[in-house]
């Protein structure tokens, strides 16, 4: 029996874009990819960490931090 799996690319991040890491289910900033691997950040900052490509999906709009960024929002 032959199993196919379909050959979907993995998503492909911008610098300083907000990702979701699904592997571990955190969500960091994007920095870079290295020797295969994207380098993670969390939005806070803190520890780097790293992630496979094809675990890495857009991240969610995060929620308002303070009521000055609820005054902006329409």
């Amino acid at each position: 029996m032959n199993i196919r799996q379909r050959s979907t690319p993995a998503y492909r991040p911008r610098a300083g874009e907000l990702v979701h890491d699904r592997r571990t289910g955190r969500t960091g900033i994007y920095m870079d990819t290295l020797g295969g691997e994207h380098y993670l950040r969390p939005r806070g900052g803190g520890r780097e960490w790293t992630a496979e490509p094809n675990h890495i999906s857009p991240a969610a709009e995060p929620e308002p931090r303070d009521s000055a960024e609820c005054d902006q929002l329409p």
